[in-house]
């Protein structure tokens, strides 16, 4: 349904429509309804659209259920820097998501559509990978692209563990690594999480650290926050996150997967080696791999 109307007075209209044009929000929260997405989905794309957008991420607080959170990057561009925003909403509705570029009246839309459409393909290309592993588990083993023993090591420096963690980890000296093995062979295997080594850029060897000394850690980096913060953990949370996530498996059965978190001191790395043994043979086999 159309409306017009006829103005007596044009210039006190062309007055009255700047007004509405200044009301308008220069982005709007654009819904997820139609990308059936939980609340941890919503929190980790919003992180990842933002990081593929080329910004550096300098705050991750996901969002609760029935809550808000935030993701906050800045992108040095041309000589110039410049930051955005998002913030993401976890209603009874479904997450709905707000971005925009910090300090900018107008002009948003620009970004919000850089934002949509980068959101749209982080979703689109982890929807199709979930797919296709879910195809091949479907499939008898002789069928399967994939075959042997498979191990996927993966830091997770600044924010990036934040959707799975109550904690800063950068801020008190803590590098989170992603490992996941997928065992597609017809034999079994077994390893040592404690002997998965990571190699400094000096040649270094480097342990895992316990569980023990990852909160000490962040205690520590909590206590030394001297700007009035709030602490960088919620630490009564923490403990349980680090045991249940924590990458403990020891035995990689034919046809299995495991995958989990191990914690290092921060520093830069070079790759990671991760000694396994075969069940039946007693065979060992190191696995390198390089960032």
């Amino acid at each position: 349904m159309s409306r017009s109307f006829v103005c007596a007075r044009p210039a006190a209209c062309v007055v009255w429509l700047l007004v509405l044009a200044s009301c308008t929000p220069p982005i709007r929260q654009f819904d997820l309804k139609d990308q059936p997405l939980s609340c941890e989905q919503a929190n980790r794309y919003a992180h990842d659209t933002l990081k593929a957008m080329g910004y550096a991420i300098r705050t991750f607080t996901p969002a609760p259920a029935g809550g808000e959170g935030v993701v906050k990057g800045t992108l040095d561009e041309r000589g110039s820097s410049k930051s955005a925003t998002v913030v993401i909403t976890c209603g009874s509705a479904g997450p709905t998501l707000d971005a925009s570029e910090d300090g900018k009246l107008l002009g948003q839309i620009e970004f919000h559509r850089a934002f949509y459409l980068t959101f749209t393909g982080v979703v689109s290309q982890q929807q199709a990978l979930a797919k296709m592993a879910k195809e091949q588990a479907a499939l008898p083993p002789a069928q399967r692209k994939q075959q042997g023993f498979e191990v996927l090591i993966t830091p997770a420096p600044g924010q990036a563990a934040r959707v799975d963690f109550a904690a800063d980890f950068a801020a008190a000296g803590v590098l989170p690594v992603r490992v996941v093995v997928h065992n597609r062979s017809e034999r079994g295997y077994r390893l040592d999480p404690d002997e998965i080594v990571m190699a400094r850029a000096d040649g270094e060897r480097v342990h895992p650290l316990s569980v023990t000394a990852v909160l000490e850690r962040v205690q520590q980096g909590s206590k030394e926050a001297a700007d009035g913060s709030p602490p960088i953990a919620d630490l009564a949370a923490l403990p349980q996150q680090l045991e249940t996530k924590r990458f403990s498996a020891t035995t990689i059965p034919r046809q299995g997967s495991a995958e989990g978190y191990l914690f290092y001191p921060l520093a830069p790395y070079k790759r990671a080696r991760v000694l396994v043994t075969e069940v039946d043979s007693d065979e060992s086999e190191g696995v390198v791999v390089e960032f």
